[in-house]
């Protein structure tokens, strides 16, 4: 019982792999396995399938990821035991790194809370778990702010809701700030801080950035306009009520001024 209970252990925190779902997909599974080399020699076929889906829905892969076949889609051809793909070796690796870290450095007190690493964990239902603003940085290297937008916007109608990339207000702010910061690209952060207010509307804040870099790039008027929508949403926000003050500043001291 304990190698079991070991092993579910293991199907829900390890990565890389996948057995197909379904009765006929567990038919072609055979009841003897050879070269297992991080999960027990005795696990037995139930367990072993029921890990595999895990890791199934944490990367969102199939069979093929790992294992090779000679017909895509088809288990009676699966060589399982092959370790010609470099993602079956990655997965082992993988799998005693989670282990590593569910046994030796999460706190003592884990199982009291439920604390553990899984799969999903870092990959989030993604294969390669890269971050938004990772993803967005790439594809602005490779194309331009165009490519960095239109990829957010294929990824947000394919992946918004599941939890695998955060669309929230903030993961857009770090690439405005390091198009404006790192790259120099005013232009381009405007348009990633507009693509921002477009989609989390009513993030006070998210309009407070927007403003702040239609002030450095000029554009006072844009600026002023994005605060106003700032404070309508939140009239608190101090960043926005700073910010207005220093662009309009008392009538009288303008007047001074001109």
């Amino acid at each position: 019982m304990r190698t079991n209970r070991n092993l579910i252990m293991l199907g829900t925190l390890a990565v890389g792999l996948l057995l197909c779902a379904g009765t006929a997909a567990l038919a072609q599974i055979p009841d003897e396995f050879t070269n297992l080399q991080v999960f027990p020699k005795d696990v037995g076929k139930q367990d072993l399938v029921v890990a595999m889906r895990n890791f199934s829905m944490g990367l969102g892969v199939r069979c093929t990821h790992c294992h090779v076949t000679t017909t895509e889609g088809d288990t009676s051809t699966m060589d399982w035991a092959s370790d010609d793909l470099p993602t079956k070796k990655d997965a082992r690796r993988m799998m005693q790194m989670v282990a590593t870290i569910n046994t030796q450095l999460l706190p003592e007190d884990k199982d009291k809370d439920g604390l553990r690493v899984q799969c999903v964990t870092c990959h989030r239902g993604l294969q390669n778990p890269d971050t938004l603003d990772k993803v967005l940085m790439k594809e602005y290297s490779a194309g331009g702010v165009e490519a960095s937008i239109a990829r957010y916007k294929t990824l947000r109608e394919k992946y918004f809701g599941s939890g695998s990339f955060d669309f929230g207000p903030y993961a857009l702010v770090g690439v405005a700030e390091q198009l404006a910061q790192r790259k120099g690209d005013m232009e381009a952060a405007v348009q990633i801080m507009q693509l921002n207010v477009e989609n989390n509307p009513t993030s006070s804040d998210a309009h407070v950035m927007l403003a702040q870099l239609q002030a450095v790039k000029g554009d006072k008027a844009g600026a002023i306009v994005s605060l106003e929508a700032a404070l309508k949403l939140d009239p608190n926000n101090s960043q926005a009520k700073m910010t207005l003050s220093q662009l309009q500043p008392p009538t009288g001291e303008s007047a001074k001024t001109e």
